[in-house]
């Protein structure tokens, strides 16, 4: 608890047994100041930034938009997963099951990219290419034109005398 020290086995129970979201609380033995603090549900940002990279349920051919998918570990925290980028993905609920309760298994290979394993040993690479990309701004036609006719009228003015 916030604020109040240690507490005893039978009150942690207790708190996390009824509590929403928990947070792991990581403190310096020396000093008892805070580490790192672990959550087990992403944060919101963070649940956009998953859902904005993954775009669909990543089972291989599903289409189910994030909306309506979970946020899963691919580790799971409870082994040591942490809840990050490179941890978490998009399912829609029937195949967060299937991840969980069947031999599919799945990893995260970097920048997004999940590869499946069947229970037949078959290898689906998943990745989904970004839909919205960001490029380098083209300087419009109009703009060019505008510093051709300063850098004309620039020239111009060193040339001539002033007008007083």
């Amino acid at each position: 608890m916030s604020g109040y020290g240690p507490v005893d086995t039978e009150l942690a129970r207790r708190i996390l047994a009824e509590a929403p979201v928990w947070h792991r609380v990581l403190t310096n033995l020396e000093t008892g100041a805070p580490d790192a603090v672990c959550r087990y549900r992403p944060s919101a940002a963070l649940r956009r930034f998953i859902d904005i990279r993954d775009e669909r349920c990543r089972f291989p051919g599903c289409r189910m938009k994030p909306l309506r998918c979970d946020a899963d570990h691919t580790i799971a925290a409870a082994d040591g997963g942490g809840t990050s980028p490179c941890n978490l993905a998009d399912f829609c609920r029937r195949h967060h099951v299937l991840k969980h309760c069947s031999p599919w298994h799945v990893e995260q290979d970097g920048g997004g990219r999940l590869v499946w394993t069947s229970p037949t040993g078959r290898v689906y690479s998943d990745f989904v290419p970004a839909t919205l990309t960001f490029v380098a701004a083209r300087e419009p036609a109009w703009a060019a034109e505008r510093a051709t006719a300063t850098a004309t009228a620039t020239a111009t003015a060193d040339h001539d005398p002033p007008p007083f």
